[in-house]
């Protein structure tokens, strides 16, 4: 929890792994902001980054005194997160991913929005770009501006048609004290799609979102990246899931014992069993296949339940409860007609 005497308004948190070519335009943009320097501090936290990441921090460290390095070994991204939650000062947090950068001088009106709504969570409008810089699309949410929402329904708002605004962590302001009334920590040991399961929780538990309806994220699409490498189709991503199903199922009966309305986490918690399987189709091993079944019966995922799903989660959580191998099936026809992956990922 931040010392209050010595708060400040924002705290923006970037780890960082192999992102030196991206790292200082990242920053430069994260500087170019509309409230004094010492308003706000940028965590970044060298990952064990085997490339220059470092260097890049240190020298612009000597022209701005607002820059925070964490060096540590290793240990993944979430991780890195919650390290740098645990140091953060601001009344705000922000995630930025270190190859994206954010609109100048746009600070002073996200915090304002934020203050005058009261609000938990705040989307912010991002756009997506193309590998040359094109815009692919802009996502800004403009209609809902000066609505309070729960977190369950900002949920379905942000997401829109469901198919361009992936779970993420990116280009939303959190309150540091909602944050921390309620320990909310990234799951560490989840490599892959780890931020679906922390804003699954985090939504749950807000009472007041809002979003703040311009632009603000610049979001950009690299080779190489977590996103778009073999991750998803490794047995550590598949433990990431199942990992991440189980905790949140864990979650969905705590909070049923205090008689919370937990049909909202029905949908995530299908997911990640979902990519469970997903993930396996691209191994071609049948063991492994097997073992994942039988992993997840052994972690009280034999049974999914399906209300408040969207009808593709819905669909894909009725086959797996006739049979994992009936889904497993229907994966790998889904994935040899090109959907697969890359449509699970983005919704």
């Amino acid at each position: 929890m931040p010392n209050l005497d010595n708060m400040i308004r924002i705290s923006v948190i970037l780890p960082m792994y192999n992102v030196e070519p991206y790292l200082e335009r990242c920053i430069r943009s994260l500087e170019d902001q509309d409230i004094p320097q010492q308003d706000y501090e940028i965590i970044c936290v060298n990952d064990g980054s085997p490339d220059n990441s470092k260097q890049v921090v240190l020298q612009l460290q000597k022209e701005y005194n607002n820059i925070v390095l964490i060096d540590q070994k290793n240990q993944g991204v979430s991780r890195a997160r919650n390290n740098a939650i645990d140091s953060a000062r601001g009344k705000y947090l922000l995630f930025v991913d270190p190859d994206d950068y954010v609109d100048a001088n746009s600070f002073g009106r996200i915090l304002s929005n934020a203050d005058n709504h009261n609000a938990e969570v705040s989307f912010l409008g991002f756009t997506f770009l193309e590998e040359d810089g094109s815009v692919r699309k802009t996502i800004f949410n403009s209609k809902h501006i000066n609505t309070v929402f729960e977190g369950a329904k900002a949920y379905y708002v942000a997401r829109g048609d469901g198919k361009t605004d992936p779970d993420r962590m990116w280009a939303v302001l959190y309150k540091s004290e909602f944050i921390n009334l309620h320990k909310l920590r990234f799951l560490s040991n989840v490599p892959y799609l780890e931020d679906g399961e922390f804003i699954a929780r985090i939504l749950f538990l807000a009472e007041r979102c809002v979003f703040d309806g311009y632009s603000f994220y610049q979001r950009t699409t690299r080779p190489g990246s977590a996103t778009n490498s073999r991750l998803f189709n490794s047995e550590r991503a598949i433990n990431g899931f199942l990992l991440a199903a189980k905790n949140l199922k864990n979650f969905k009966r705590e909070q049923e014992s205090i008689n919370k309305d937990v049909v909202f986490l029905n949908r995530p918690i299908v997911k990640f069993v979902v990519l469970c399987m997903a993930s396996s189709v691209g191994l071609f091993e049948p063991r492994r296949v097997v073992k994942t079944v039988r992993l997840l019966k052994e972690n009280n995922l034999k049974l999914l339940s399906v209300s408040g799903c969207d009808k593709e989660f819905r669909i894909l959580g009725r086959l797996y409860n006739v049979s994992p191998y009936f889904l497993y099936t229907y994966l790998t026809l889904e994935n040899f007609m090109t959907f697969g992956r890359k449509s699970l990922m983005s919704k």
